[in-house]
């Protein structure tokens, strides 16, 4: 997700108490069976908070199924409890196999006893996976990588034990390197139990930083069970930006080529900028890979 995340995250929360595919993705090989389509919530986040249900219709009406979450503030979604958010689910057609869980307490305090509470809400989801969505600036050091990873170890045991796996999110901070030239991101994956903790690769970041997802699929054989996707694009500033799926410029046919090997499971359409309504860019999206026949099957 995009840099200023951490702001709308905490400003998300706040409310709540009052809180994937581009050129070639996640097609399904075998033809007899339904696609089915992901999307990160985040990526309708303005008409969420508008009006919470109108935008779970719209979505499953444009064919999305499977809705990655956000926005939980330790109690709640959106104002909604897990069981009255499930029932909405329920009523649309939709599932909720994965969920982004951006909790400080838990991160930076090793706050199990909410991540506990956590893993309640996502069980009432009916949730696969649990993801770590997103690190402050101030906690990106080595030192903050290296204690992360024991309490990515710790959350993955707890998870684990209430039937679900944990992943982390990467963006592109992750590809800067620490002191024995390693880079972050490598540090995660080689310190992580990988029997236990999943990754969940933001295909965006990974080319804005100027790397290859395949050379991480090489690397890492069957680490990244799911993907984020979004396409890249230049804004009127020369800013690299996101856009609609098949908008961009960013190459996916050589990225789904590898995706047995990646170990995918679920990819998430998400999106961070906009030219258009929320609501016409992830029909547009939609559109688009269906008519490619990418998604989940």
């Amino acid at each position: 997700m995009s840099y200023n995340r951490k702001e709308f995250i905490k400003t998300a929360a706040m409310a709540t108490a009052g809180l994937s595919l581009t050129n070639g993705l996640l097609a399904c090989t075998d033809e007899g069976k339904e696609l089915q389509y992901g999307i990160q919530l985040y990526t309708v986040r303005n008409d969420v908070f508008k009006n919470l249900e109108g935008t779970l219709q719209y979505l499953a009406k444009a064919g999305y199924q499977q809705i990655e979450l956000f926005g939980f503030d330790g109690s709640k979604f959106f104002g909604k409890t897990p069981k009255e958010l499930k029932a909405i689910f329920d009523a649309n057609g939709l599932t909720a196999p994965s969920g982004h869980y951006y909790l400080p307490p838990v991160l930076y305090n090793g706050n199990k006893d909410l991540w506990k509470v956590t893993i309640e809400a996502a069980k009432t989801m009916g949730s696969e996976y649990m993801v770590i969505p997103w690190l402050d600036d101030k906690h990106r050091s080595a030192e903050d990588f290296n204690k992360l990873v024991g309490t990515i170890n710790e959350l993955a045991v707890l998870t684990k034990d209430a039937g679900m796996k944990l992943a982390y999110h990467n963006h592109e901070f992750e590809f800067g390197k620490a002191e024995d030239g390693k880079t972050f991101l490598q540090h995660l994956l080689d310190g992580t139990d990988k029997n236990m903790v999943d990754f969940e690769l933001d295909l965006y970041w990974v080319v804005y930083a100027g790397e290859n997802p395949a050379d991480w699929f090489k690397k890492y054989p069957g680490r990244f069970t799911m993907w984020h996707v979004k396409d890249m694009t230049t804004n009127k500033e020369g800013k690299k930006e996101s856009t609609q799926v098949g908008d961009g410029t960013i190459d996916f046919t050589s990225i789904y080529a590898q995706r047995k090997l990646s170990g995918l499971k679920y990819g998430f359409v998400e999106q961070e900028a906009y030219t258009m309504p929320e609501e016409q860019c992830v029909k547009k999206s939609i559109e688009y890979m269906k008519k490619k026949r990418w998604g989940n099957s």
